[in-house]
């Protein structure tokens, strides 16, 4: 994880996720995947301060329904919706990416399989056994945003910055998909030899 914002994030939001512990961190998470709705829209018109302004709301939303869920407890429902939210909106802001004509098809759709695969292999090797996959990996969700983030803000300036965002974050949530599975492999290979010795 490239820029270990979730490590910071509670420390920045957690006296206000104290007072917000009154509201479901289910809200947060629906609130997150408005923001990116709309930050597809900002993509689509080619609108960069609202992509810039929506893209630091949906960053703002998914760090803290994290914050609010961790003192509330965790749910089973809350991790459901907050994984499978979190993958529609990724899902329309890197559509929104292709769609508004800052990228190629060709890369977009890497990014795309690649921040899938990023969330697939976590969800499915802490389904396995693992009780927690934070920090495997290059790029996390936490990281993809901010990234896209930084790239729209450069964009100001330098016009096919999000060109060149995409790209890394082509390469770096596909390196993360194979950081995850030479990870599971070796210990889920661990685990067999353990069980043959037993």
């Amino acid at each position: 994880m490239i820029l270990q914002i979730k490590k910071f994030s509670e420390k920045l939001l957690l006296p206000l996720g104290r007072k917000l512990i009154g509201i479901p961190a289910n809200y947060f998470t629906l609130f997150g995947l408005f923001s990116a709705i709309i930050t597809f829209f900002g993509f689509i018109f080619n609108l960069l301060i609202i992509i810039i302004i929506f893209l630091f709301i949906t960053e703002f939303f998914d760090q803290l329904d994290g914050v609010v869920a961790r003192l509330q407890g965790p749910t089973i429902l809350g991790g459901f919706l907050d994984s499978t939210l979190d993958r529609i909106g990724d899902f329309f802001l890197f559509i929104g990416v292709i769609l508004g004509g800052y990228t190629t098809m060709e890369i977009g759709l890497i990014v795309l399989i690649g921040a899938f695969l990023t969330s697939y292999t976590r969800a499915k090797i802490e389904a396995l056994g693992v009780d927690n996959l934070y920090g495997v990996g290059l790029l996390e969700r936490t990281d993809r945003v901010p990234i896209l983030l930084i790239g729209a803000i450069l964009q100001i300036w330098f016009p096919s910055t999000l060109w060149w965002t995409m790209i890394i974050l082509a390469v770096g949530t596909n390196i993360t998909a194979l950081q995850r599975i030479i990870f599971a492999f070796r210990k889920f290979s661990k685990k067999i030899q353990t069980q043959k010795t037993e």
